[in-house]
């Protein structure tokens, strides 16, 4: 079902597109009371000094004396692979990891899994398959229950989520109330 070529990530993010809390799969070894499935909020990693460093890092970008026009129009990507970057070190610290400044990552492999599409899909015997193929022996079956149990009811959130603004997405263009638009095609008049 997946790739696990690789191996297994010492940290797995489970990311819900639509909500404001993640779950995090700390499968490190020498963590301090050894593996464990916490559940975090993204009001504690988007905090003042997460829009502090991004700020910063944007500005380093943009100000730059020698910038070229090709550069800046890759200014998108830059901006992306900041918040990335910063977003990665805020998750690092609040589990308790301490990376030197003049580090660049967490020193172990950081998984990802978006719940969207057929991944959001999965449930009961597929979903608890596809955890024993990712983690393995990393997690005691008691942690990977209570990681089973969450990504259930966050997927349930996800899908909640995706069928309301689907709905409202429906009743905007019904009633017209659809806010900016985008114009395929335009006639200039001529």
């Amino acid at each position: 079902m997946f790739d696990s070529d690789r191996g297994t990530a010492d940290i797995t993010l489970c990311i819900f597109p639509h909500l404001r809390e993640f779950i995090v799969v700390d499968a490190r070894e020498d963590r301090p009371g050894g593996p464990a499935v916490l559940r975090l909020s993204i009001s504690n990693i988007l905090g003042e000094d997460f829009y502090t460093q991004v700020e910063s890092d944007f500005s380093k970008i943009i100000r730059r004396n020698d910038i070229g026009f090709l550069e800046l129009m890759s200014i998108p990507q830059q901006v992306e692979a900041i918040i990335r970057a910063n977003s990665l070190k805020r998750i690092i610290a609040e589990l308790g990891i301490n990376i030197p400044e003049s580090d660049h990552g967490p020193g172990g492999t950081v998984g990802v899994l978006f719940f969207a599409g057929s991944l959001l899909a999965l449930e009961g015997p597929l979903l608890t398959e596809a955890m024993q193929e990712l983690f393995g022996n990393k997690l005691a079956p008691q942690a990977r229950e209570q990681l089973i149990d969450q990504l259930l009811e966050l997927m349930e959130q996800e899908r909640k989520s995706i069928r309301d603004t689907t709905r409202q997405d429906i009743a905007s263009l019904i009633s017209g109330k659809g806010g900016p638009y985008v114009t395929i095609w335009e006639s200039s008049g001529n």
